[in-house]
């Protein structure tokens, strides 16, 4: 199946989400139809990403000056301290405004990178490879960026739209199948939020969704992205719509401050 795109366009940015299978082959192609130039890059990797597909991902970008920096992603993991190793790294290699930065993995990588890339300089450009279906359908999208804190979750952060989403099917069937279901549910959210058609077709094919079937899963994630699209084009910096996409958030994050969650895990 062909990659699929979606275009993006708020105040601040215009951008693609590219959906597909084995994109990181073609990632420097897929760069480069997008307009997107830059002769250095730092990546910053999930050390859960897989060997093989750091070389194809290096092998593609052979033409480019490639740093790499592991990190651990864990929500303990996600705070100013991290943010600062990224900042570092691109300062002591003299990256510029016209240099970019990678993110590949999940929604914390991504929010971590994003928000690195928003304060080098006020911001260079930035690419988000999101490696989970949750990060694919949800946080990859509309440019929230951030950190954690002992006062709770994400409350140091940046509105940063991305130049480029690419979002690789093939990282999903790496998944257990806990991290499918989750991206599942928040497809589900956004149905219901605003198409019934949609949540329709999600419940007719769960099973083939949940087990990566093609071309449902690319249906499920590109339908998702464009509910989310719509909603943050209207409103890009969650002032009035856009709460609308927190719900359940808003539960949990209430619970995990109640309980003191990041006072018992922060390194403060």
């Amino acid at each position: 199946m062909k990659h699929i795109k979606l275009k993006i366009n708020t105040k601040t940015q215009k951008y693609s989400i590219v959906i597909g299978s084995n994109l990181m082959f073609n990632i420097s192609k897929i760069i480069k139809d997008n307009s997107i130039n830059f002769k250095k890059c730092l990546v910053i990797i999930d050390k859960n990403i897989s060997k093989k597909t750091i070389s194809q991902i290096k092998k593609s970008l052979n033409r480019k000056k490639i740093y790499i920096h592991f990190f651990k992603a864990s929500e303990i993991n996600k705070n100013i301290n991290n943010v600062n190793k990224i900042l570092d790294i691109l300062l002591n290699k003299n990256f510029s405004r016209e240099d970019c930065l990678i993110s590949v993995g999940g929604g914390i990588t991504g929010d971590i990178s994003g928000f690195a890339a928003s304060l080098f300089k006020r911001g260079l450009k930035f690419i988000n490879v999101p490696t989970t279906l949750l990060s694919q359908v949800d946080s990859s999208i509309g440019g929230k960026t951030g950190v954690n804190t002992k006062y709770g979750k994400n409350l140091i952060g940046s509105f940063y739209q991305p130049n480029l989403v690419i979002s690789d099917i093939q990282f999903l069937k790496t998944l257990p199948n806990r991290e499918v279901i989750c991206g599942y549910g928040e497809i589900l959210k956004h149905s219901l939020i605003a198409n019934k058609k949609f949540f329709n077709f999600l419940n007719r094919n769960y099973k083939k969704i949940i087990y990566l079937k093609s071309p449902f899963i690319e249906k499920a994630i590109f339908e998702s992205c464009k509910i989310k699209k719509n909603i943050v084009e209207k409103d890009e910096k969650e002032k009035n719509l856009r709460k609308i996409l927190n719900f359940g958030h808003t539960f949990a994050h209430a619970y995990e401050s109640f309980f003191g969650l990041y006072k018992k895990t922060q390194p403060w």
